[in-house]
């Protein structure tokens, strides 16, 4: 449990505010039981009342292998009832065995069914919450993408032990560029991409949910965060951008990706690394899919790259494609895709913001 314990202090007095008297939910699978018990522990400390829900992964897929969809993806008026009187929400994600989604994945669906009503419930209720990546490295996935399990968990670790007050500090020096204007994305590959910005306030993972999270419907943190994103006119990008970190998608890695641009328009792509995934996936989405979703900059100086959380390490950029309808743009699409330049020089007028993958924000 001391392991976890500077996380669980971290989360629980800084992300969430936690004070004494506070009703508080800890939500875990089998794997997250040691991470779940320090935040409980840590939670009875600050005089707040934790109560654990927890989810059987065996359970979990038997039901889902052999029940019908119409018994899945139930909330009872009990859970509703918790999530409405708590003041905080830590989650400690699962399954474990991610692998098994991909391979009946209209019933896993069926099985979370009530996520988008648990989320919109939960920012009706301006629950604090916080969703814990270091979950998410465990001994499948690690397998998958063939990382080393135990450097994986020591840094995100790490990560998510800092002081967040420094993201925050960061991002508040970096969103003022963000705002508006010419952003220009260029790299030693042959990256050379411009977009224009919307006038729509970034939105920051900086670890901590505070009132202006709540009124916006973000109150729910990721746990490590550092990035700094925001959703640019979904009409106007022109040029090449050259991706030079593979992406993690359904167990395997997608990797030597490239966009064109024209006009406001993905008019081609390439990929290099499990190119038919990639193409398959694409062809089968629907709606908006061809346009400019986002643009990032990593802002969190202990994420290491090559693990499956880039677009945190200070200094990368992230460019997406897709919806983004949900972090206030335009695009209406069930595809989404996220890419990293780890050395790219981004500026926006003029204003250096990372160069040649480091960050400066230094006027031009």
């Amino acid at each position: 449990m001391s392991n976890y314990s500077t996380l669980a202090k971290n989360v629980l007095s800084t992300t969430l505010g936690v004070q004494t008297g506070d009703d508080i939910i800890v939500e875990t699978w089998d794997h997250g039981l040691p991470i779940a018990s320090a935040f409980v522990h840590q939670a009875r400390g600050l005089g707040a009342h934790p109560m654990l829900l927890f989810e059987h992964e065996e359970t979990f897929w038997k039901s889902t292998a052999m029940l019908a969809e119409d018994r899945l993806g139930k909330v009872g008026e009990h859970e509703w009832a918790a999530i409405e009187k708590s003041k905080g929400y830590v989650f400690i994600p699962g399954p474990a065995n991610f692998l098994k989604i991909w391979k009946n994945f209209a019933k896993f669906r069926a099985s979370t069914a009530y996520n988008e009503e648990w989320y919109e419930r939960a920012k009706r209720y301006r629950l604090k919450g916080a969703r814990i990546a270091l979950a998410y490295a465990t001994r499948e996935r690690a397998k998958a993408y063939k990382l080393p399990l135990a450097a994986w968990q020591k840094m995100l670790l790490a990560a998510s032990s800092i002081d967040y007050s420094t993201l925050k500090a960061k991002a508040e020096k970096v969103t003022p560029f963000l705002r508006s204007g010419e952003v220009k994305i260029t790299a030693s590959n042959g990256t050379d991409l411009t977009l224009q910005l919307a006038g729509r306030e970034p939105y920051s993972e900086d670890c901590i949910v505070d009132a202006n999270d709540l009124d916006h419907g973000r109150n729910l943190a990721n746990i490590p965060g550092g990035s700094l994103s925001t959703c640019p006119d979904e009409t106007k990008c022109e040029g090449t951008v050259i991706f030079d970190r593979p992406t993690a998608y359904m167990g395997k890695w997608v990797g030597g990706v490239k966009f064109n641009f024209k006009d406001g328009t993905l008019t081609n792509y390439q990929a290099r690394l499990n190119a038919g995934l990639f193409k398959s996936s694409f062809e089968k989405a629907t709606g908006e899919k061809n346009k400019i979703a986002l643009v990032g900059v990593g802002l969190n100086p202990k994420i290491k790259t090559g693990f499956l959380q880039d677009s945190l390490v200070e200094g990368t950029v992230t460019v997406a494609i897709g919806g983004n309808d949900d972090v206030g743009g335009n695009n209406k699409t069930d595809y989404y895709y996220a890419g990293i330049l780890t050395r790219a020089t981004l500026s926006v007028d003029e204003n250096v913001i990372v160069k040649n993958g480091k960050l400066v924000v230094s006027s031009g």
